[in-house]
This record gives C-alpha cells, structure tokens and sequence, in this order.
C-alpha cells in the first residue's frame, strides 16, 4: 500500500465521527471503474476539503436530497410541496426572484437582479413553496450583506453571480436544507440538467407562477450551443446551455436566477448553474443560457468561510 494510500485512509479515519463520509478500501484502491468507485471519489474529495479547510461541515446534515423519492420530469411540471428544500424566494424591493441555499449563510443567485440593492431591501423566504398562499410555516430571513462577484459585467451579463449572506445561521430540517456544490472539474456534458424554480411557462398568459416548476433538459456542450442558435460573440467560457436542438429557450426574463441542477442516480443535486440576464422570452430557436457554478467554486469557498457546509 502506497503512502498516500495510507494518508486517505487516516484522513477517512479523522472524519468519521461527522458519521457522513463513507471510508473503505474502495477509496484506498481505486482500482475499478465501477459506479460505487464514482461514488467513493465523491467522498474523498470531501474529505480532502475537510481536510485542508475548504469549508466546515454542519454536522451531521446532508445537502441535495429532495422531498421525492423518485421523480419524472414533464414538460415543465410543478414539483412535489417543498420537493426541492433549498428554493429560496428574494424579495428585492418590489420585484421577487429565486435563488438557492448552498449552505447556513449563504443563498446565491444572479448578480444583475440585485445590483443597486442594498441589504436593508432585501428579504429571503425559506421553506417556501405556493407564493400566492400565506404560508406560516416558511421562514423570512433578514440580509446582512451583499457579495457581487467581483467579474460580474453588467453590461455583458458575465459572471453573473451574487451571494446573499443571511443576517442568522439557517436550521435545517425537512422543509429547508441546502443543496450541495457541484463535483471540482465536472462538466456534466451529455446528462440531463433540471432546471428549477418558479419559472414560467410560455404558453400560460399569466407571466406569474405561484408553485415552482422543474423540467429536465439535456447539457449541451460548446459546439452544440453555437449550432442550436446562441450567438458565439456573445456566449463565453463562463456560460453554458440547457436545451434541445431545433426549439427555443423555456425560460422567460422573470426566470433570472432560477437554478439548474443535475440529479445523479443516487438522487443527490448538484447546483451546476444559476440563470443570467441573457435568456429572451421568444419563439427564436436556440438554447437556455446558464452560468456555470464549477468554474466559481473558489470564489464561493473562499466569501463563504463563515458558513458551513452539508456534506454528500
């Protein structure tokens, strides 16, 4: 056995008591190309973040499971009632968009929504599921500041990220959790991505949506996003798109910071993008633009080391 084998193995060892990281020889030998060694080197990168404090874990919590067990995607159906605990509502001065919870402190969403805004303006209900029925049981959270990220351009609509830091840590339980990060490096080209949020459907006249809706649509690399429509002057390493081939976006301008999110097949979401400001409400084929969450991932850890973290 390898020393760095050794050093996994006691690094499995240091982190077992958080009673979430799955350590066996799986790990120490990653010698097959199975799925359970896909899952194993989930847990190590884990643990290496733990390791050299990327992040702290909130104990014992786990990010990404929904309320559903099995799920089947429609063309733009609603979700289950709090299927997806980590949809986040922001109200921004009059206008009210989405975001997601990522971890205790920290909701993200899209930059070009609440540039302007001040902290006192804005207000973040968790738990929340039909917008257009009081709900006593969702929680409203104060904000205590305000992360644009540091790229963003207003006028281009790249990096087109903010973090919004609640003014208290979040309690996690049924209704409210977060979901996890995305995999360092993965791409997630050619699986199917689930957009989510209180996005709406173009064919309703009524450009308001009370309950949120999911739909599962295809990754598309580079190549395909140019020939499906999107202009390449105007789409960058930043972006990527969500869509089939031949139709028009799904998503409309009040979908801004909607959430698109990959469902592995142990039922676990990843955040891999946040929409921007770029997607047109029309019947001019070409596909969903997103902004991709990976490529961030250091610019997230490192505004966000006062939070902590749910493990997968």
């Amino acid at each position: 056995m390898k020393l760095q084998d050794y050093v996994k193995y006691l690094v499995c060892i240091f982190v077992v008591n958080f009673g979430t990281t799955y350590c066996n020889k799986r790990i120490i030998v990653p010698s097959l190309r199975s799925i359970d060694d896909q899952i194993a080197s989930r847990h190590e990168r884990s643990v290496l973040d733990l390791l050299f404090g990327r992040f702290r874990t909130c104990g014992a919590c786990l990010c990404g499971r929904p309320n559903r067990k099995a799920t089947r995607l429609l063309g733009g159906e609603y979700t289950e009632s709090h299927e997806f605990p980590w949809l986040a509502n922001i109200h921004v001065k009059s206008n009210l968009i989405s975001g997601v919870l990522i971890n205790d402190r920290y909701v993200m969403t899209a930059a070009s929504e609440i540039i302007g805004a001040t902290a006192p303006e804005i207000k973040i209900s968790l738990g929340e599921y039909d917008r257009c029925t009081l709900d006593i049981s969702s929680v409203n959270v104060s904000v205590e500041s305000i992360i644009l990220h540091p790229e963003f351009n207003p006028d281009s609509h790249t990096h087109d990220l903010a973090l919004i830091r609640l003014s208290r840590p979040t309690k996690f339980e049924k209704r409210i959790s977060p979901v996890c990060l995305p995999n360092p490096g993965s791409t997630y080209l050619g699986q199917v991505g689930t957009l989510v949020g209180w996005t709406t459907n173009k064919s309703e006249d009524n450009m308001d949506t009370c309950r949120p809706r999911k739909l599962g649509l295809p990754i598309l690399g580079y190549n395909e996003c140019i020939k499906s429509g999107i202009n390449p002057m105007n789409f960058n390493d930043d972006y990527g798109c969500i869509g089939v081939v031949g139709t028009s976006s799904l998503v409309c301008e009040n979908d801004i910071g909607s959430s698109v999110q990959y469902r592995s097949y142990t039922g676990v979401y990843d955040l891999i993008g946040i929409i921007p400001n770029v997607n047109k409400c029309d019947n001019v084929t070409r596909p969903t633009v997103f902004t991709r969450v990976g490529p961030h991932l250091d610019w997230i850890l490192q505004n966000t080391k006062d939070a902590c973290y749910c493990t997968k």
